[in-house]
């Protein structure tokens, strides 16, 4: 079952106050959820609302369970909080990983190893690094090997972290009008400017996402944790 009223918000998870539990057939369903966000403002909703939540707010609900601040919670709450989080947490990393045959749900690695991305265009060899590209959304970056490729918005899942994070890092310094020498020696306009931060945005997207989801497997993956678990790669 799920709440009547609207339990998205964009601030952070940073306690769980209380549980309310019901059990069918053995089973322990959380009935309503009460947790505190950054806005120190009160909210409830109950488990079937973990699919209307952002997946933040479960990364952030599985944090307190794993780092030890629910000490407010008894033992029973906190083994039911775990099982929920944790099943829930499970079926947002099958749906992303796994071809499920019966169900029809598309691999996430067919979408990033089985097409490459098409990066090539014959009339990007002698255009300017780092400028948009005219006829669709996207950037003319140089590779490794210092020839001009094409990266596009709607392609983005098919390119490695360190491809985004270099192409991410010489936009920025467009954007910034910082002076660096691997940069083409040229004047950037106002425009150019304006389409390195919309690419920039959407890198950034994509970067955020992929580390959540590596967070989220870590939870269920059953890896053993040392250290400050505040400092397992959160989503900011």
């Amino acid at each position: 079952m799920e709440t009547s009223k609207d339990v998205y918000s964009k601030h952070r998870i940073i306690a769980v106050t209380s549980l309310k539990i019901m059990e069918f057939f053995g089973y322990k369903h959380l009935e309503e959820i009460t947790v505190r966000r950054q806005d120190d403002k009160l909210y409830k909703f109950r488990e079937g609302d973990f699919k209307r939540l952002r997946r933040k707010d479960i990364e952030d609900m599985l944090l307190l369970l794993v780092q030890g601040k629910l000490t407010n919670l008894n033992v029973d709450e906190r083994f039911a909080l775990n099982v929920a989080l944790r099943m829930y947490t499970r079926r947002i990393v099958i749906q992303e990983r796994v071809e499920d045959l019966q169900l029809a749900v598309e691999s996430y690695q067919k979408k990033i190893n089985l097409t490459k991305p098409d990066t090539y265009r014959s009339d990007i060899s002698k255009k300017t690094p780092y400028t948009a590209y005219r006829d669709i959304q996207g950037i003319i970056y140089q590779d490794d090997m210092d020839r001009n490729r094409l990266m596009r918005t709607d392609e983005l899942h098919k390119f490695s972290d360190g491809t985004l994070n270099h192409v991410r890092t010489s936009l920025n310094d467009i954007a910034t009008g910082i002076q660096m020498e691997y940069l083409p020696k040229r004047k950037w306009t106002k425009q150019d400017k304006q389409r390195a931060r919309v690419m920039i945005k959407a890198i950034d997207k994509k970067l955020k996402y992929r580390r959540l989801m590596r967070s989220l497997e870590k939870f269920v993956g059953g890896r053993p944790y040392r250290g400050d678990l505040r400092l397992l790669q959160r989503t900011i």
